[in-house]
């Protein structure tokens, strides 16, 4: 099921950029990625990290919900069963983790909430950077996480909320794992 996700936001990037006529090369001047990261994305070799998405949605001037195939049919008003959440891994990316959409739809929204699952044993991190500001819950686990200039210890029940323009992401130890809640806006 994963796999038929990840090629479902990789077509909907491929259809929203050819929706507005553009090129790869002008999506990578609107994003700030190489012409070749982005022919990854569409092409199902890559899948992208939450940052990632969150640059290729404003490009695109899409809610990152945009990425997801959900039927809304009350703008405004989401209710999604736990059932039904689809399940992406980025395992095709050097940052891998799970994430999960919750409140997924194409209508414009302000905010944006994913559960993110991380494992440090078979995970490699980068700092990402994108539009807007980011919400933390931390749910289970512990992790480092680094946001502009400071790291900071997240157990559960802790929150972390910061400006995303600035440099951030987990960093886990091989024997750490994490799952937490993110909420960004755009």
């Amino acid at each position: 099921m994963e796999g038929v996700i990840e090629h479902q936001i990789a077509q909907r990037i491929r259809q929203l950029r050819r929706d507005r006529s553009m090129t790869l090369r002008e999506l990578s001047e609107a994003t700030g990625f190489s012409k070749g990261l982005l022919s990854k994305i569409e092409n199902c070799i890559v899948s992208p990290p939450i940052g990632t998405l969150s640059k290729l949605a404003k490009a695109l001037d899409v809610p990152i919900g945009g990425f997801f195939e959900v039927n809304d049919t009350q703008p405004g008003t989401v209710f999604f069963p736990k059932e039904k959440r689809k399940k992406v891994q980025s395992r095709r990316s050097s940052l891998n983790y799970q994430y999960e959409l919750l409140a997924p739809g194409r209508g414009k929204r302000d905010m944006q909430a994913m559960l993110v699952t991380i494992d440090g044993s078979n995970s490699k991190f980068g700092l990402q950077q994108h539009p807007g500001e980011q919400f933390i819950f931390m749910l289970e686990g512990a992790m480092h996480y680094v946001a502009g200039n400071d790291s900071y210890e997240v157990t559960p029940g802790d929150v972390l909320y910061f400006d995303a323009r600035l440099p951030h992401g987990p960093k886990l130890s091989k024997n750490q794992k994490a799952r937490y809640i993110v909420v960004h806006t755009s």
